[in-house]
């Protein structure tokens, strides 16, 4: 089962740092970590500290508990802190999507 983990843990790192246009030298430089150590996280050959992983999920804008796979959805108690401690490096545009989202589902008629 834990290797599940770390596999699950490495998909999800390598797809946020691709939305996040991310490389793995600047995500790296950005958590304090190096490349070697990433890459050992990477191919599950170890999973990272505590305090690096919490590091690598504020980087990626996501909890540790999503990374590792404990937490499949977001909760409305985790989107409000992941909104309100990222909200000063979202652009515009992605303020804009966000607020598109939710009055998409709030404009829609209810079935």
């Amino acid at each position: 089962m834990e290797a599940k983990k770390e596999n699950l843990f490495s998909r999800r790192v390598k797809d946020l740092m691709k939305k996040n246009r991310y490389s793995q030298k600047k995500l790296c430089e950005i958590c304090g970590i190096t490349e070697a150590a990433f890459s050992r996280y990477m191919t599950s050959d170890r999973m990272p500290r505590t305090d690096v992983l919490a590091n690598i999920a504020n980087t990626l804008h996501t909890t540790s508990d999503y990374l590792i796979g404990n937490d499949n959805k977001y909760g409305y108690d985790q989107l409000k802190i992941l909104l309100a401690s990222s909200k000063d490096d979202l652009s515009k545009n992605q303020k804009l999507d966000l607020m598109k989202i939710l009055m998409d589902e709030y404009n829609s008629p209810e079935n």
